[in-house]
């Protein structure tokens, strides 16, 4: 029978036969030609030799003579006219030759439509190689036993012609063709009322003629289910549209490698590797090179099956180096592959033949951008020749429409689009074909340094934190374009502007390694750059650098800033410079760095500028701070955030607000320290400010480990150093001085080796396991609980401190406390030294800080009646 004949050719043939081709194929072997095969199967001429077609490719012969030859050496017995029991059925529908993995939501929800959806007719859209078919399959496999449904499967990725769409679909169920009936009421008579799935499988080329089909067949089959394949949708208002996104990627590299792989696109990735090399899994070592191939794949199934075949002779490590040509590297020959999919290639040849004239050159166009683009971008850097402006929205729709181009829905509103990496080679290649490239290359960056150069007077105002995600999401395209620009001489000046204006962007990010990178790079070509732009860019890059612990390059740099924007008479410019300079030098020679900041402040008042004036000043409020004169410090804090704040700038009220938490907390006063600390780490992450999180967090372990909670301390020191680390940068000066003065209080409190094992502990906390350490700090009351004795604070003060504290509170001096207790005035202070460390105060305001303390801790003299617990107590004299 035939259908037994087709199972037995799906057990030989590379490729498998469907029922109706094994029935075409036995016919040939008795010696029947096309006229012979139509007569004999009640099918059109058209169609037997439609099918001919098919048996010679996957037979891989080229003629009816070796097609009879091949089939008879297959087995093939000779065909009989089909009945109801063997005609349609699963059986026709293709036996993938690998396991299915992931897409268990959209199979579910397939099968759910199947089972009573509402719409009965159904489009699975996607790019070439998402998986559509294997998706459809999956859900042929479980239709009949879940859902009861009879399966019929037609393929039309090998049939160019519309006119012969309705009799593949009467050859694929079975149907009878009666004379002088249509082969559409053949089919619909075949059906009837049966339970049914009718599969069409790559319809994109004949998109119109299989809805006109469709349609009909779905108002005349009252129980058909129809499910449609297609790169585009179906050009009818009753067919409900499902897009096909690519398997999900890991999130990045340094994920936990079994976090890594969970992820169904390495889970495809190394099933299909264990093919070729068996064994094969993902492990620790080659977690993250899985990973980074899977994410430059874009999870792409048909890619990372070609990539996984590699495995043969590359490792996951070579093949994550050489996917910059992805399109050479995942090719691969052999009679497994069907035709259209042998090559990456030629799938997206095939995609890219169905387009218009106007489609292909605005896909090709779109190859110049890096990581995504927005509407305006493409209107900006596409348009020319017969392509308008006015037409990119309607041709970008078009691609999106036929599943080449993504549309993104980034937070905070708006539409991004991008191509898939693949597809984004692909269309390179079209472009650098079309002579366009160079043209293209150098919109781009005229666009994009157009942007960078306005984001750069953005920065410093109210609009920064939707200007710094802006330039986040161009991060890719910025990186295309500085790179062009270096390779471009005519574009070295736009270059050299772009890499300035992204400095603050690389410090608000903590990714100081990188920005370094691309000004030295720009600083090896600075010859040719104009006196100004040289200039901007040494100072920009001693900004990165002090920043990357290369406090003396720093140094050089601005040093060399300042003696150029002198020769061309910017005083404003030089006022920036000795800003700079104070924040290097006071580390060593705080009085030094106070008087730079002092005469940079002065340039910057006599040029009227707001934003620079309220940086010096924060730069001597920090040298005023390292020499303990904390009335100067509070005075130029509070001045340079009244400026912040009229200006609007978020980055710069973040970091006001930490050295006014950090001053409060200097004199004991931890409640105004939270408060300044809490709108510190709100502004900071509002505004996607990495560094200003950084300081905050340090500041908040110095108040934790005040406040009685030093293992805390400990940790949010830790989660502070593994940031620093992370970006292989280093606090400024008064934050190193701050953090060492904690870190050597915590250690004390707790013990070296405790300290140790919080501070490693903090290494590896979360963010939502740091924030959960700060909602505790935030709340007074808790952190002021104590420790289990009464009358202690939450700190552990001995009972002598605790002594001491009380008498400091009272009024007491040193010698009137050391005669009260029968004390050396030498122990007294080294009692009170003692307590001051462990309650973090310090400075001429130390005493003053630690009976505000007591009073808050209910050791103040009115709180006499509290039980004081004394060890051999003196009485007093």
């Amino acid at each position: 029978m035939p259908g037994h004949q087709a199972q037995n050719a799906e057990r030989t043939v590379p490729t498998p036969l469907t029922a109706r081709e094994a029935d075409v194929a036995a016919l040939l072997a008795e010696g029947l030609g096309s006229a012979g095969i139509a007569d004999r199967l009640s099918i059109a001429p058209s169609s037997a030799r439609w099918y001919l077609r098919q048996v010679f490719h996957k037979l891989g012969v080229h003629s009816r003579e070796e097609a009879a030859s091949r089939a008879r050496e297959l087995g093939l017995g000779a065909a009989e006219s089909p009945t109801d029991e063997d005609a349609g059925g699963a059986r026709t529908v293709p036996r993938p030759l690998t396991s299915f993995v992931g897409r268990k939501q959209e199979l579910a929800e397939l099968l759910g439509w199947l089972a009573s959806g509402p719409d009965r007719l159904l489009t699975i859209t996607g790019a070439a190689g998402s998986g559509k078919t294997r998706l459809a399959l999956a859900l042929a496999a479980e239709a009949e036993p879940k859902v009861n449904q009879r399966v019929y499967w037609s393929d039309f990725s090998g049939m160019p012609n519309p006119q012969l769409v309705a009799s593949t679909i009467a050859s694929a169920v079975g149907a009878y063709i009666k004379p002088a009936q249509t082969e559409l009421a053949a089919v619909a008579e075949h059906l009837g009322s049966t339970p049914a799935l009718l599969v069409l499988d790559n319809c994109e080329h004949i998109a119109r003629e299989c809805a006109r089909i469709s349609v009909d067949l779905v108002a005349t089959c009252p129980e058909l289910r129809i499910l449609v394949t297609s790169r585009v949708s179906l050009p009818t208002k009753a067919a409900r549209t499902r897009l096909l996104d690519p398997l999900p990627v890991p999130a990045e590299a340094r994920l936990p490698w079994k976090d890594i792989a969970a992820c169904e696109s390495v889970k495809l990735f190394s099933q299909r590797a264990s093919m070729v090399v068996p064994g094969f899994v993902v492990t620790p070592q080659n977690a993250a090179a899985l990973a980074r191939v899977c994410r430059r794949l874009d999870g792409l199934p048909l890619a990372l099956e070609l990539a996984a075949s590699r495995t043969k002779i590359l490792t996951t490590e070579q093949l994550d180096e050489r996917l910059e040509q992805a399109l050479s590297l995942l090719s691969r020959n052999g009679q497994f592959a069907a035709q259209r999919h042998a090559t990456l290639r030629a799938a997206l040849d095939w995609s890219y033949a169905l387009l218009s004239p106007p489609e292909q050159t605005l896909l090709r166009r779109l190859s110049v951008f890096a990581g995504g683009w927005g509407l305006e971008d493409a209107e900006s850097v596409c348009a020319g020749g017969a392509l308008e402006t006015a037409d990119i929205l309607t041709v970008l729709s078009d691609l999106v429409d036929q599943s080449l181009v993504v549309v993104e829905r980034p937070i905070g509103g708006g539409r991004r689009f991008r191509l898939l990496e693949v597809i984004r080679q692909y269309a390179d290649e079209q472009l650098r074909a079309s002579g366009e490239r160079s043209l293209l290359r150098s919109s781009h960056a005229g666009r994009f340094a157009a942007v960078a150069m306005q984001a750069r007077g953005e920065l410093n105002g109210p609009r920064q934190p939707a200007w710094t995600a802006r330039l986040e999401q161009d991060r890719e395209n910025f990186r295309a374009v500085l790179g062009w620009s270096l390779d471009a001489p005519e574009g070295l000046e736009s270059g050299a502007e772009v890499v300035c204006s992204l400095s603050q962007v690389w410090q608000l990010r903590g990714e100081f390694a990188e920005g370094l990178m691309w000004h030295r790079k720009y600083l090896g070509n600075s010859h040719a750059l104009s006196l100004r732009a040289q200039a901007e860019l040494h100072e920009s890059t001693g900004f990165l650098a002090v920043h990357a612990r290369l406090v003396d390059e720093a140094r050089e740099h601005w040093e060399r800033a300042a003696a150029i924007f002198a020769d061309i008479g910017d005083s404003a410019a030089v006022g920036r410079q000795l800003h700079f300079l104070a924040h290097a030098t006071m580390n060593r020679d705080a009085r030094k760095g106070a008087d730079l900041a002092a005469e940079g402040l002065a340039l910057e008042r006599e040029a009227g500028d707001e934003w620079w004036t309220s940086a010096c000043l924060f730069a001597l409020g920090d040298a005023s701070f390292l020499q303990e004169d904390f009335a100067k410090a509070a005075e130029c804090y509070r001045e340079s955030q009244q400026l912040a704040r009229r200006l609007g700038h978020p980055f710069a009220i973040a970091r006001r607000c930490v050295r006014l938490g950090q001053l409060a907390g200097s004199r004991g006063d931890f409640d105004e320290a939270r408060l300044h600390l809490i709108e510190s780490m709100q502004t900071a992450r509002n505004g996607n400010d990495d560094w200003g999180i950084t300081m905050a967090l340090a500041a908040w372990a110095a108040v934790a480990a005040a406040t009685g909670m030093p293992k805390t301390s400990a940790m949010l020191l830790g989660a502070t150093q593994a940031r620093l680390d992370r970006y292989g940068a280093v606090l400024w000066a008064l934050d190193r001085s701050h953090f060492a003065r904690t870190a050597s209080k915590t250690s004390a409190l707790v013990g070296a080796d405790a300290f140790q094992a919080y501070l490693e502990e903090g290494r590896s906390l979360t963010e939502q396991e740091t924030e959960s350490l700060l909602k505790e700090l935030q709340e007074p009351q808790q952190a002021a609980a104590s420790a289990g004795m009464p009358g202690l604070p939450a700190v552990a003060l001995t009972p002598r401190e605790a002594q001491v504290l009380h008498l400091i509170a009272e009024g007491e001096s040193n010698q009137r406390i050391a005669a009260r207790w029968g004390l050396s005035v030498r122990t007294v202070e080294r009692h009170i030294a003692n307590l001051y460390m462990k309650i973090g105060v310090e400075g001429p305001a130390a005493r003053a800080a630690a009976a505000n303390y007591a009073f808050r801790h209910g050791l103040g003299p009115e709180e006499d009646a509290i039980s004081i617990h004394r060890q051999n107590p003196h009485p007093a004299r």
